[in-house]
């Protein structure tokens, strides 16, 4: 016969396996709970990458620019934009003031300056009979205020060779239906092309012309303008925003990258509009621009390439085997050379323009060393005919 501890400690030990049975079957509805939310959590997470690429992974990097009024340059302005990931700035001037204060202002924001001159040069091609030469004190005063890159749309045969004595590069913009103007999408001293994107019709034409400038080493990009449909001039602004028709900034965008041209730019063109950032707003640029980063996520600068100019030939004819000496006076530059009639030719740059050759005479044998110990002095010393050295000085004011 059990006792009453006995009955005890068996009805104790019946609970006790129960207990641990339920709570055994607590855990592992609880584990079930938790892996049916990590699943549906994984599955969240999936859907979410394929609706948002990731960026930089299957992107390209592009840069941002705005063009606008020099009204509209200001520290509030620029750290808007630069917000939005844009890193450089070209002034649209309406005349021939240097405006070096939107200059400072630019560069504060480490952002890229250019300076769109169009007006004042061209005007629409009311200018076009002023020759090129007539804009020296002009070009003479934007590049002492520090103006490295101008930009303009038409122009005279000719013009980027005059403004490469004053300017490190030209950014064009190839202006509306014109087609592809005298060749400066492909002319040596335009360092980037921002092509002007309002019409369909022109876009073979932009096809045809960043193949052309790419295969040189030219950058290309594209501008957008801020003003609405009317009257279908900016039926690619219309196709952007509503997501239909083509091309669109973006489609443009692939392209280019498909056929291995890859636009380094897009370009937001305010023009001389003083209200064109609430333009920009209103016409809802900045859902297009951070749209278009998804794909193309902005640089963290913008550049236009190598630091180096272009090669550009100084003529003369050097002797085979020799080389040219240089020497500076501050910021001229004075160059000697041996020529082919082993006679002492010199140039000088003057800060603008460099000098036809001229001949210092003597009978050389030998690639001349040049000196100047101070400004205004140079000495020249060469191998003469006779195997000794030989030496002549230049003295300003003598």
């Amino acid at each position: 016969m059990s006792t009453p501890q006995h009955k005890m400690s068996v009805r104790l030990r019946g609970r006790t396996q129960r207990f641990k049975k339920f709570a055994f079957l607590l855990l592992l509805a609880a584990v079930l709970i938790s892996l049916t939310a990590a699943t549906a959590n994984l599955a969240a997470a999936a859907n979410a990458a394929q609706a948002q690429p990731l960026v930089g992974a299957t992107t390209h990097p592009i840069q941002y620019w705005i063009g606008c009024a020099p009204s509209m340059v200001t520290s509030t302005n620029l750290n808007y934009f630069k917000q939005q990931g844009f890193t450089a700035v070209c002034v649209v001037v309406p005349d021939s003031q240097t405006y070096a204060t939107q200059l400072t202002t630019i560069k504060s924001f480490n952002m890229q300056p250019i300076i769109d001159i169009e007006m004042p040069i061209w005007d629409g091609g009311q200018l076009q009979s002023t020759p090129i030469s007539s804009f020296s004190g002009y070009f003479q005063s934007l590049k002492n205020a520090g103006w490295q890159y101008v930009a303009s749309e038409g122009g005279r045969s000719g013009d980027l060779a005059y403004m490469h004595n004053y300017f490190r590069g030209y950014v064009n913009f190839n202006c509306d239906q014109c087609g592809l103007w005298k060749n400066v999408y492909v002319d040596p001293f335009t360092v980037a092309n921002s092509w002007e994107s309002y019409y369909p019709s022109e876009w073979p034409s932009i096809q045809t012309g960043s193949k052309q400038a790419a295969a040189l080493g030219i950058q290309n990009g594209l501008l957008a303008g801020t003003w609405a449909n009317n009257g279908g001039d900016n039926q690619i602004y219309a196709n952007s925003v509503s997501g239909s028709g083509t091309p669109s900034y973006k489609s443009m965008l692939d392209w280019s990258y498909a056929n291995g041209i890859g636009f380094t730019s897009f370009q937001v063109w305010c023009g001389d509009n003083p209200n064109g950032l609430s333009q920009y707003k209103s016409l809802g640029f900045d859902k297009i621009v951070a749209n278009l980063q998804t794909y193309y996520p902005p640089t963290s600068s913008a550049s236009f390439g190598s630091p180096w100019s272009t090669w550009h030939s100084l003529g003369g004819q050097l002797a085979s085997g020799t080389g040219p000496a240089v020497c500076s006076q501050g910021s001229s530059l004075d160059v000697f050379v041996q020529g082919t009639d082993h006679v002492l030719y010199y140039t000088q740059w003057d800060g603008t323009t460099w000098s036809g050759w001229k001949s210092l005479g003597a009978g050389l044998t030998s690639s001349p060393a040049a000196i100047s110990p101070a400004s205004g002095v140079i000495d020249v010393f060469v191998r003469g005919t006779d195997g000794a050295v030989w030496e002549t000085s230049y003295l300003s004011g003598s």
